[in-house]
């Protein structure tokens, strides 16, 4: 297997052997493993062969018709596919709030505030 980066829905499917549209739909209703750079929702999607390579040969039953009756719950490949593909959104998510984070810190630094949040009330309050 090789570990090569696939740039877009054109050269994903080209691995697959298949057309971007079921590309598109086996990331849906399959898992099929594919990354969305930082800041993309829905444009840019990137994969790795070997990635590809190795769903495909777990999922092979799923895709030609077979096994559509095992349940997501049960399908220990399925449930692997999905841990992985929730861990790279969480830590995509946690970057996003980091930096969202940094921001925040930065822009109320620029306007001369010690920090983003302010304590409404001091020592000397009754």
């Amino acid at each position: 297997m090789e570990h090569r980066i696939l740039n877009g829905w054109k050269e994903i499917s080209s691995h697959i052997e298949r057309g971007a549209r079921t590309a598109q739909r086996w990331e849906l209703q399959f898992g099929m493993p594919v990354h969305r750079p930082a800041n993309k929702r829905r444009t840019a999607v990137v994969a790795f062969a070997d990635e590809l390579d190795v769903w495909l040969l777990r999922n092979s039953n799923s895709l030609n018709g077979g096994m559509q009756n095992v349940s997501d719950e049960t399908d220990p490949a399925r449930l692997q596919e999905t841990l992985f593909r929730l861990q790279f959104e969480a830590k995509e998510l946690a970057a996003k709030l980091l930096h969202l984070e940094q921001h925040l810190h930065e822009t109320a630094n620029s306007n001369g505030k010690a920090s983003p949040q302010r304590n409404g009330s001091s020592a000397t309050d009754t």
